[in-house]
């Protein structure tokens, strides 16, 4: 392919950064300016026109999918030999440095790589032989705990991980924390986090390994750069620190993970990495309107820790953004949903066009209900995803321990699954002896106990793994699908669910189904792969939150999701929901500057997902851990000149009333109005109502919160006993209750005051 061709298209900047091809660069990618098409460019230029080898070039991004779509898009452009680029995310990536040269730290080729759920196995494992139950310490918050200090820097360093354990614990988790890597050694395993220790570990203790991947890799271009850890900070610093031909995309604008690890001085300070470093800014929006970028940049530039830039939309004028003030979260969802509809009649939009985003998944339900109430399909990202399914990973742990042996974790989820009269005492006894024979697990269940006999389910489960591994060991000469297949057969595990024939399982035998067809597609893309591939890219792949490759969440569906899972996305017409004083910015992240500044760019990501239409809305009084509180609008709101916002109020009498009268009956009406509506005829006062129910814990005039209908005020209290009946107005219209079976919250008065 010709220069001309590589470079057409391109917009000034674009070409600028696709030419400049020596020495260390920062491309300042702001939000839909075509950060991937300048990455793939600038490699199909490196190859085509400066005749840089192939298998030269390192790049680096942070998703499968995105590794996918930038191998795809480079062979598109110079072809087949688009295919000799090393795209990988970094967990790939030092997975093939470890498997080549991990045996120099320690690490044997054929290693693990544990998910979180593996590790919460491991650590419940951990839990049990300390003594600890493990339904009141959960492994799962363990992992994290351990995740997070393996993201700090000083650890990384050197730093010896006691000193950064919190000693607030009621239990000794420095003795957890060591017994997790010394079994993560014997079940030579590795976690996410020890894939890029250990190749930090490794790219520093051993010039000679170095040296050799410096001469092999001299072109470096590191995607989402703003995203990256300390680790995969020096991953990449090590790798190009010879050549010095280093490249970076990113948005310090969009630095929304330091949650998980990711360090937005990275980004900000490669100008002092590398003094020498050239910046290209890439400022054309090709996805929002200019109303929408404008509302965008008014809120992040308020952030002092940034690099300025200032988009521009090449679509042009749009629409304005519109803020709506509604009285409740019911009455946000509400305003939301009926959104959808007339945009949908009136402009022609499809359901799969919209997209709600808020700040917490909790917020979700009233959108949910709402969209059920309304018949309209939606997808929610996140719950269980399809490798997390217990059939899923009941088989995958089949091929992971058949891969790897050693690994504990695998054989203890699958020595008894399906049910083989394989118990607790017996799996203990095989540990011990292997503890003191300092063998395997697999090596006692294959060879047996001395002197001591083992329930036949043994013997019968070392039967099923030895035929399995023989049948491993036949690849590639026998395909992935046939070894997988016979797994299944062997197993029993899929029989076991036929002669089960209830609807879950009839549910779990088609989710094996799909992971056969998943076997089949990953055959097809690579005819050649062994076990340990496949096993390798199904670990890294179920690390990501990938939610719209999931099956049940294709079609045409309105889209709800966390502000978070959107970046990277985009969508026609989205809703930016809570947007509230202590909902977002989020009441955590409030107490520094550094967590303001994040929620502020979180705000930005959501608002310039948007392409034709934004809607931002906040509720006045929202329920939080069964209170009811009167919110005021975001600061993020308030930083959006008046000019670029549409307002709206809307105030919901319908689906679950709230507080107040909508707006338009308000101005209609003769007369005050009560701030709940008006009441209806025949309501009894307070001294009207008497002695009237008088058993009852609530009183006449009393706000209290139903589950369903919201916040509505008592109007009478009736009978007696059991039969203690209370009216309630909710909005305009007033519903009966019997007191004893009706779940109610009294809210003070006080959270109604403006």
């Amino acid at each position: 392919m010709s220069e001309t061709t590589i470079l057409e298209n391109l917009n000034p900047n674009q070409k600028k950064a696709v030419m400049h091809t020596e020495g260390p660069l920062l491309i300042l990618a702001g939000a839909g300016s075509g950060k991937t098409r300048v990455i793939t460019h600038r490699i199909a230029y490196l190859v085509s026109e400066k005749r840089v080898p192939p298998t030269a070039v390192f790049a680096v991004t942070f998703t499968n999918k995105a590794t996918e779509e930038m191998r795809n898009r480079i062979v598109s452009l110079i072809g087949p030999e688009g295919k000799s680029v090393f795209i990988r995310t970094f967990h790939s990536a030092s997975v093939y440095i470890l498997r080549r040269f991990g045996e120099r730290i320690g690490i044997a080729p054929s290693f693990s790589i544990y998910n979180q759920s593996d590790q919460a196995a491991l650590i419940k494992e951990i839990l049990v032989a300390m003594h600890l139950d493990p339904k009141k310490i959960r492994p799962e918050a363990i992992a994290s705990k351990i995740s997070e200090i393996k993201d700090k820097a000083e650890l990384i360093d050197g730093m010896d991980p006691a000193l950064l354990i919190n000693k607030n614990f009621p239990y000794d988790f420095s003795a957890i924390y060591a017994e997790y890597h010394a079994l993560l050694a014997r079940n030579n395993a590795l976690d996410f986090n020890d894939l890029l220790i250990k190749t930090v570990q490794l790219l520093r203790s051993d010039p000679d390994v170095l040296e050799r991947l410096q001469r092999h890799w001299y072109y470096f271009m590191i995607d989402e750069y703003q995203d990256t850890n300390y680790s995969q900070y020096l991953i990449a610093r090590h790798l190009a620190d010879k050549s010095r031909n280093i490249c970076v995309v990113g948005d310090d604008d969009q630095s929304i993970y330091s949650w998980r690890g990711a360090d937005i001085r990275n980004i900000l300070n490669f100008e002092k990495d590398y003094l020498d470093a050239a910046v290209v800014t890439l400022q054309t929006n090709y996805r929002s309107t200019q109303p929408i970028l404008a509302a965008a940049s008014a809120v992040i530039k308020n952030n002092l820790r940034r690099k300025e830039k200032n988009l521009r939309a090449h679509k042009g004028e749009g629409e304005p953004v519109v803020f709506c003030r509604t009285n409740n979260e019911y009455g946000e969802a509400e305003f939301v949903v009926n959104t959808i509809m007339d945009l949908k009649r009136r402009e022609g939009f499809k359901n799969k066009d919209f997209a709600v985003f808020y700040r917490t998944n909790a917020q979700s339900r009233v959108f949910e209900d709402r969209l059920r109430a309304e018949n309209i399909p939606y997808r929610v990202v996140g719950g269980v995803k399809f490798y997390d399914r217990k059939e899923i990973k009941d088989t995958l742990a089949y091929l992971k321990f058949i891969a790897n042996p050693r690994d504990i974790v695998s054989l203890l989820r699958i020595i008894n699954m399906p049910p083989r009269g394989i118990g607790a005492v017996t799996v203990d006894k095989i540990r011990d002896a292997a503890e003191r024979g300092n063998i395997s697990e697999w090596a006692v269940i294959r060879d047996g106990l001395a002197g001591e006999k083992l329930p036949k389910g043994v013997a019968e489960f070392a039967g099923i793994i030895a035929q399995c591994r023989h049948a491993a060991e036949e690849m590639p000469r026998r395909k992935l699908s046939d070894l997988v297949g016979r797994v299944l057969e062997l197993s029993g595990y899929v029989q076991a669910l036929e002669e089960e024939d209830t609807l879950e399982s009839r549910t779990r035998l088609e989710n094996i189904s799909e992971l056969m067809n998943s076997v089949y597609d990953y055959e097809l893309a690579y005819p050649d792969a062994s076990l340990d591939q496949f096993l390798q890219d199904i670990s890294l792949y179920t690390s990501e939150e990938n939610p719209e490759e999931d099956a049940d969440n294709r079609g045409n569906m309105v889209t709800l999701m966390t502000v978070h899972n959107a970046k990277g996305l985009e969508f026609p017409v989205i809703f930016l929901t809570g947007m509230e004083e202590d909902m977002f910015p989020h009441r955590l992240s409030s107490d520094t500057e550094e967590g303001i500044e994040e929620e502020r760019r979180l705000c930005y990501v959501g608002l310039t997902r948007a392409m034709e239409r934004a809607f931002v809305t906040c509720a006045e009084l929202r329920r939080t851990f069964h209170e009811v509180y009167h919110n005021e609008p975001s600061r993020f709101i308030h930083e959006i000149p008046a000019e670029l916002l549409e307002v709206r109020e809307y105030y919901s009498n319908g689906y679950s009333p709230g507080m107040m009268m909508r707006k338009e009956r308000h101005e209609e009406g003769s007369g005050p109005v009560s701030e709940y509506g008006d009441e209806p005829k025949g309501a009894l006062s307070p001294e009207e109502a008497g002695d009237a129910g008088s058993e009852s814990k609530f009183r006449v005039r009393d706000s209290v919160l139903h589950p369903r209908y919201g916040i509505g005020r008592i109007l009478t209290i009736e009978g007696s006993g059991d039969n203690v009946k209370l009216t309630i107005l909710f909005g305009g219209s007033s519903k009966t209750f019997l007191e004893k079976y009706t779940p109610l919250e009294k809210v003070s008065n006080n959270n109604f005051s403006a």
